[in-house]
């Protein structure tokens, strides 16, 4: 008796294999996406978070200018730091106490008020810098935004 050429004993068990390497291959597939998705959705997150700040510090900026034209600053005016020396707004010490000040924004979303600091550059000169900071959602998220000002 002959046997067909593709009897059920030729087969082996080659479609089990085979199914078994597709479901491997596309389980690979999945898990690389999912992945992706998740890093896209974490770098949107903190794109968001960065704008925020950037907004923020922005307004604070603004805010802190007007103080100045308007003669209504709250806070200690700074005098340029030494070449020496850490500029005033890399001191940490100077976001803290009395050489800035809080800036009344909406402050929704964000882990501290904006602040913002100024500092004459030149005796009698009437022109000052204007520094501004802000934080995001996450304290990491530092945005430090700066313009400059002259009366004459």
């Amino acid at each position: 008796m002959k046997h067909p050429l593709h009897s059920k004993r030729a087969q082996g068990g080659a479609t089990l294999i085979i199914t078994m390497v597709m479901l491997v291959l596309i389980t690979m597939v999945c898990v690389s996406t999912i992945r992706t998705s998740t890093v896209d959705e974490k770098m949107a997150g903190a794109g968001r978070d960065r704008d925020k700040a950037f907004q923020a510090a922005e307004g604070a900026v603004q805010q802190c200018l007007n103080q100045l034209k308007n003669a209504t600053y709250a806070g200690t005016p700074l005098t340029p730091a030494v070449a020496t020396s850490l500029p005033n707004w890399e001191v940490a010490a100077n976001w803290s106490n009395s050489n800035s000040v809080a800036i009344a924004l909406d402050s929704t979303g964000l882990a501290a008020q904006p602040r913002c600091m100024f500092e004459a550059l030149g005796a009698g000169t009437g022109s000052y810098r204007v520094t501004g900071r802000a934080v995001g959602a996450s304290s990491l998220t530092e945005v430090v935004l700066q313009a400059t000002y002259t009366t004459e």
